[in-house]
């Protein structure tokens, strides 16, 4: 069953999708109680994977004494085939949760699940999904318009603050008041923290394409699975709520690929994608088991930057993820900083 998960997972991700990037997302949970010990963790773990074999292999469970290498390590190590599928450390002085998965096998709910799981507390999220609404077009006609598109409009791109022969990618997070924002809200800071960098850079932002993550199913009782649709927006002036409601998710991805198919996303991999990604995991609940929660999605397309928001109890999570190749980390933090700009322009605390 692991060799089938593990290709089960890529298959998920697609392979036409970036082959540039681990398909790593992360969520990291600062606990207001003790942390579990790690063969507690790994017990709970084994149980979750034996109701859901499609987890992969059990993984060991890492001591996170140094959180931020074990966070740089767990976003970016390729997750090879047979390998497993989720990473988790943690940390327990300033108690901490780190948990990764390979995306084809969770998305941010799915995430959000298995935290519950490994502190053996009922976790739920705000997120009410958008249900079974399905692909506008097929997959065929959807893969030359992306072609035509990278040919002859790539869709803009946030500035490189640099250009180093780095690889893997480089993280912020800041803690907000709760605010009431949802997906539309997050995708408009996004596009005007893109626009104000960009201005400060010397650079005009056309063509802005907004990456969604957005899950079918509600947040009230998450599973470890993942279920999710991913919308590409054209923005332009366009009222983001008007397009999530109209607009159709991309197609999923075939299950099989050719080698030309592969060859072209690799040569085209700097135009192809979106301006940047947005995934929002709503209001969720805890408890008082989690103080705060930083999600990091899979940071891919021309720019290489994923916006996340989580909030927890009175605390907003905002960050931002990058490639380290382009963007070291104080230039991540004066990107994360218009972000939460934005963020503040669009909502008001609750």
């Amino acid at each position: 069953m692991t060799r089938l998960a593990s290709d089960h997972a890529h298959r998920v991700v697609g392979l036409y999708g970036d082959p540039t990037v681990s398909w790593s997302i992360l969520l990291e949970a600062e606990l207001g109680t003790t942390a579990p010990e790690p063969e507690k963790l790994r017990a709970r773990l084994a149980a979750a994977i034996q109701q859901f074999p499609h987890l992969g292999a059990v993984p060991g469970i890492e001591r996170a004494d140094d959180l931020a290498a074990v966070r740089d390590r767990f976003a970016s190590a390729p997750y090879e085939r047979t390998a497993p599928l989720i990473r988790v450390a943690v940390r327990a002085d300033a108690p901490t949760l780190l948990v990764a998965a390979h995306h084809g096998a969770l998305d941010g709910l799915g995430l959000l699940a298995l935290l519950g799981i490994l502190l053996d507390v009922p976790v739920s999220s705000a997120a009410t999904g958008i249900g079974e609404r399905g692909g506008g077009k097929p997959f065929l006609v959807s893969a030359f318009q992306r072609l035509a598109e990278a040919l002859f409009a790539p869709p803009g791109r946030i500035v490189p603050d640099r250009t180093e022969p780095c690889s893997g990618d480089v993280f912020a997070a800041l803690h907000e008041p709760r605010l009431r924002l949802g997906a539309p809200g997050f995708v408009t800071a996004a596009a005007r923290a893109t626009e104000r960098w960009n201005r400060a850079h010397g650079a005009r932002t056309a063509r802005v394409v907004a990456a969604l993550g957005a899950s079918r199913r509600s947040g009230a009782a998450p599973e470890p699975v993942h279920d999710s649709a991913f919308f590409r927006l054209r923005l332009g002036g366009a009222d983001v709520a008007g397009l999530l409601r109209t607009q159709p998710p991309e197609p999923d991805f075939p299950a099989r690929s050719s080698r030309l198919a592969r060859l072209g996303t690799r040569v085209l991999a700097g135009r192809l994608g979106s301006t940047f990604l947005v995934s929002n995991l709503g209001l969720v609940s805890t408890g008082d088991t989690v103080r705060s929660l930083a999600f990091y999605p899979a940071a891919s397309g021309r720019s290489g930057v994923a916006f996340g928001a989580a909030t927890t109890g009175g605390t907003t999570t905002v960050t931002v993820r990058a490639r380290r190749r382009d963007f070291d980390a104080p230039a991540a933090a004066r990107l994360l900083a218009g972000f939460a700009d934005a963020v503040r322009d669009q909502g008001s605390p609750q």
